[in-house]
């Protein structure tokens, strides 16, 4: 069972829920909304934090590129490169998805996804312990994790709403097709709430009218709009469509009542995909050189074990091997007041017998024939002939073959002759060829000496 942070920093407060969790399900046993001034204090001697973050200004853009294109590396640069013409060599993290497109279309269209680096590390300085931060994104993406989680729909709209600013998304089989973050200016709460029906209503019926192969069935509300009675009425009637609010009941407890709309976005947070993540590079610089640093501790662990472990194994083996050695030396010196011994003549006779043997087994027949393995697996030998001459063993093999038409001649032979020339040999080979191009006739024999001071001479006959 583990426990973990889940975080939503906004502007001037932040809320945190600290999470145990127990296979699918989840327990919240403690959450706090806190001025974003004591955040890095709650935080000490915590671990795992799962962010999500609120940014005033994200990049949401289309970008084509060639199709051709498929190195991950030159996508990144190649998108980089289009963005900074209109962000002015400001620093950004983005994440990029492939849109679906025609297979012969020339281009790809990339939803390029991302944050200004500057601010968005504004946030992340609130916490002391970077090593600890598992997961960061921003509240679009929280909303819809976590929207995923609770909605089974095909195709819905899941909207948030706290404070002015208002959240909606459009999602199509688990796929965010439109979003859209905007702040709501009222005098006043009437004023307010009718202007918070106005923009949902029509962002709703432009996304309609923009993907209208696509059949919406429900809204998904939360936040303070989760827990509001005048507005959710005024989109049913607009929009015609079911209205459900965003409860995460089934997976999550530890909650009472509306509570669970007060963290929407801190409960997304630890559902977050790897590719809606946005992690700045001296994240993943500390995070591999971690990794680094622990498994280079448990290389050393296991290289000290084992060569404290060789050194006791060496000692036992020496004690064992000096007590057989004293032992043998005994046994020894009792044999040899046993043996009877050779006189000198029986022993140069017995060394000439030795000597006569090494000269006439150095070298076998077999080996020679296992050297002529490729040649034999393309053709088998019509004769096999040695002889030992001088200190030499001579080895022919004769290969013969017919074919029926000189083009299957010419490939045999090269293919013949290539092999015999990759042949890795301790003997010297050489070859004569007596082939017959009239009658289609390949003939050729193969020589094999032991002596390696002879170098191979190779003889053929002219082509007829």
């Amino acid at each position: 069972m583990g426990q973990f942070c889940a975080l939503n920093i906004q502007s001037d407060y932040a809320t945190v829920l600290f999470v145990k969790k127990n296979r699918k399900l989840f327990t919240v046993i403690d959450q706090q909304t806190i001025d974003i001034s004591e955040l890095s204090e709650l935080l000490k001697n915590k671990k795992d934090y799962y962010i999500s973050i609120e940014q005033d200004e994200v990049i949401d853009e289309k970008i084509s590129l060639q199709s051709l294109i498929k190195n991950d590396s030159v996508i990144k640069n190649s998108i980089l490169r289009k963005l900074n013409e209109s962000l002015h060599s400001k620093q950004i993290i983005f994440n990029y998805l492939r849109l679906p497109n025609n297979k012969n279309d020339e281009t790809t269209t990339y939803q390029i996804d991302g944050v200004y680096e500057n601010e968005y590390l504004k946030s992340l300085r609130l916490i002391n312990n970077w090593d600890m931060i598992k997961s960061s994104t921003t509240n679009k993406f929280s909303l819809f994790s976590i929207s995923k989680q609770c909605v089974t729909e095909e195709s819905y709209f899941s909207i948030h709403t706290y404070s002015d600013k208002i959240t909606i998304l459009a999602i199509h089989k688990d796929i965010l097709i439109f979003s859209r973050l905007n702040t709501i200016i009222a005098n006043n709460a009437e004023t307010r709430q009718m202007n918070m029906v106005d923009e949902i209503t029509q962002t709703i019926a432009y996304v309609q009218q923009q993907f209208r192969d696509i059949e919406f069935s429900l809204i998904a509300l939360s936040g303070s709009i989760g827990i509001d009675d005048v507005i959710p009425e005024h989109i049913f009637m607009s929009s015609n469509l079911r209205i459900t609010v965003l409860y995460p009941n089934t997976f999550v407890s530890g909650f009472t009542d509306e509570e669970p709309q007060h963290y929407i976005f801190a409960l997304g947070s630890w559902f977050i995909p790897k590719k809606f993540q946005f992690l700045p590079n001296i994240i993943f610089a500390r995070r591999q050189y971690n990794l680094f640093s622990k498994i280079l501790l448990v290389a050393s662990t296991i290289i000290v074990l084992s060569i404290l472990s060789f050194t006791y194994e060496k000692f036992n083996s020496y004690s064992t091997l000096l007590e057989n050695y004293e032992t043998i030396k005994d046994k020894l010196v009792k044999i040899a007041h046993h043996t009877d011994t050779y006189s000198k003549e029986e022993l140069k006779k017995s060394l000439k017998h030795i000597q006569m043997a090494e000269k006439y087994l150095q070298y076998h027949p077999s080996d020679m024939t296992y050297s002529l393995k490729a040649l034999i697996e393309l053709q088998k030998p019509e004769t096999l002939h040695w002889r030992y001459l001088d200190d030499n063993l001579l080895f022919d093999a004769t290969f013969k073959k017919s074919f029926n038409s000189l083009n299957s001649l010419y490939q045999f032979e090269k293919k013949f002759y290539k092999e015999f020339k990759n042949m890795d040999s301790n003997f010297t080979n050489k070859y004569s060829t007596q082939t017959d191009y009239t009658k289609m006739i390949f003939y050729t024999v193969v020589s094999i000496e032991n002596n390696k001071e002879i170098q191979p001479e190779q003889t053929r006959r002219k082509r007829r």
